[in-house]
């Protein structure tokens, strides 16, 4: 009994061990029997369909590239844009490799094309004013010099019908002069799945990006920041449509959920996005700040609830001058500040802000802060109002109301490169229009007030002291000419020099003055106080 089982144990084994022997050595072979119809293939692919210039130093096939995948490998990789562009780089990787589809290989003969892989690459994606992008290198069927006289005919030969993309330690560029957006995305990993053959199909995404810098109009919103993305995208490629069904990222700590429609056009896009992080922590909120404030973050105890939504809906055509709505809305609710363990903290922070940018125009910018208040101690306060329309003529409304000791707000929220000291009251309402080429000016009524003000900055090593900052403004008809503003008095101390003005002016349509100004100032080292350098 024992010698028989010995012997069914030994043919086990040496079965299984030229089992495989055999799966190694085809994993050898494959690659050996048809290197030059594979080769020879996907530069027939390039050729065929793509209107660009493109090289690569070698071409390997095998199948421990990507295992378990047949691959061919293209190494040194550059492409060139379409034109405008044809003289800038899209494509630049160490490395890009084909999936190849085993079964037809073998048994038909046929090179199908089934996964890319993209290492370590530059992808650098760029639009012009006019709204040319430098990705239109794909030959659509129809356009190809050997098109065929069925054009609903099979493709015949090499096919792409990929199921899976995969893109390793990619830096991707996305700048767009025509919308004034600029992306740059670094250590970007990247694996897309679903039958993207298909007419109709999910595409499943897991991404995960190092930094991420986001600029609109030269202004950076995001700088430095990491990406987590779990995506499930469907995407209809004759509409050339896609709906966000299961997006959710996060970007630092702040997660955020996707949903709606980007459509691709001829002349541009329509889009119909919403990005919302609801019912989250202010201290999440935050962590999408600059990097060089972070620092502060991990120093400082934040509490309170946020939501915030951001919606991006319209068509965008440069030639017709359409471009989508950007709405965006902020809540905070029960928030509160306390840098490095304050005496008296910062509480009752509430703000509800929306914004609308129709058509991406500033002159039609919309803002409402509905409320912006909070408390530092029992006595301290802060509260304001603001709705706006318009830019260079702009509606107002608005209220601001305060009492604060600066340098309890100061200690209380830890500003950096800054220390202030001073009780600052303020009480203004403006109401109207503001509008320099027509000579307006909201009707306004209030005024605000600094007393044993103190100031000193990191840029430069004495202080301003003694400051003393009274001013009240009156405007009852709404325009220039009925505006008034009296400053009595500004004083303060800068370097044993003191400074004083007492000043009353009124029409600024033909403005009049009557002004008293005593003291000693040194207006170079007085900037240098203020000026950061860099």
């Amino acid at each position: 009994m024992k010698t028989s089982f010995k012997n069914i144990s030994l043919k086990i084994l040496k079965w299984t061990g030229i089992t495989i022997a055999g799966i190694l050595l085809l994993l050898f072979l494959i690659p050996l029997l048809f290197p030059g119809k594979v080769a020879s293939e996907v530069k027939k692919i390039a050729n065929e369909r793509l209107d660009t210039k493109l090289d690569f130093s070698k071409s390997n096939l095998s199948f421990f590239t990507h295992f378990p995948s047949l691959t061919v490998s293209l190494d040194d990789l550059s492409m060139t844009g379409s034109a405008p562009f044809s003289n800038d780089t899209l494509l630049k990787a160490d490395q890009v490799a084909f999936g190849i589809n085993l079964k037809r290989l073998i048994f038909d003969s046929e090179v199908k094309i089934n996964k890319l892989y993209i290492s370590n690459a530059l992808i650098n994606v760029m639009v012009n004013e006019k709204g040319q992008a430098n990705y239109n290198v794909y030959v659509a069927p129809e356009d190809r010099k050997d098109k065929k006289e069925d054009p609903n005919a099979p493709e015949e030969g090499t096919a792409i019908k990929l199921e899976r993309i995969d893109l390793k330690n990619c830096h991707v560029k996305y700048n767009d002069r025509s919308a004034k957006i600029l992306v740059d995305a670094k250590g970007f990993n990247y694996i897309g799945k679903g039958n993207l053959s298909d007419d109709i199909f999910d595409l499943n995404t897991d991404a995960k990006i190092d930094t991420l810098d986001f600029y609109y109009d030269r202004t950076a919103y995001l700088r430095k920041k990491a990406v987590r993305a779990d995506l499930i995208t469907r995407i209809n490629t004759h509409a050339l449509s896609f709906i966000l069904q299961k997006n959710e990222l996060q970007i630092n700590k702040l997660p955020l959920k996707f949903t709606g429609l980007f459509t691709i056009l001829r002349d541009g896009y329509k889009i119909n996005i919403k990005a919302a992080s609801e019912n989250t922590t202010v201290k999440d909120l935050l962590s999408v700040m600059p990097p060089e404030y972070l620092t502060w973050l991990e120093k400082t105890e934040v509490s309170g609830k946020s939501d915030l939504v951001l919606s991006f809906k319209g068509d965008y055509n440069v030639s017709k001058n359409q471009k989508p709505n950007l709405a965006f809305n902020l809540k905070v609710k029960d928030g509160a500040v306390s840098y490095q363990n304050a005496p008296v903290p910062l509480t009752d922070f509430q703000m509800d802000l929306n914004a609308i940018l129709p058509s991406l125009d500033t002159e039609q910018l919309l803002v409402n802060l509905r409320t912006l208040r909070f408390k530092v101690g029992e006595k301290d306060y802060f509260n304001a109002y603001l709705r706006s329309k318009g830019l260079s003529e702009m509606n107002i409304d608005a209220s601001i109301k305060g009492a604060l000791d600066l340098a309890v707000v100061d200690a209380a929220i830890g500003l950096e490169k800054i220390d202030v000291k001073g009780i600052l009251k303020t009480n203004i309402q403006a109401k109207g229009l503001f509008s320099t080429s027509k000579k307006l000016f909201p009707k306004t009524i209030g005024g605000i007030s600094l007393r044993n003000g103190w100031l000193k900055t990191d840029y430069y090593p004495n202080p301003i002291t003694d400051i003393t900052f009274v001013a009240n403004v009156l405007n009852k008809a709404g325009t220039y000419e009925d505006l008034i503003v009296a400053v009595a008095p500004a004083s303060f101390v800068f370097e044993g020099n003191p400074m004083y003005v007492n000043a009353a002016l009124s029409d600024f349509n033909d403005l009049a003055y009557n002004a008293k100004i005593k003291g000693e100032l040194n207006v170079g080292r007085i900037y240098q106080v203020f000026s950061q350098k860099g």
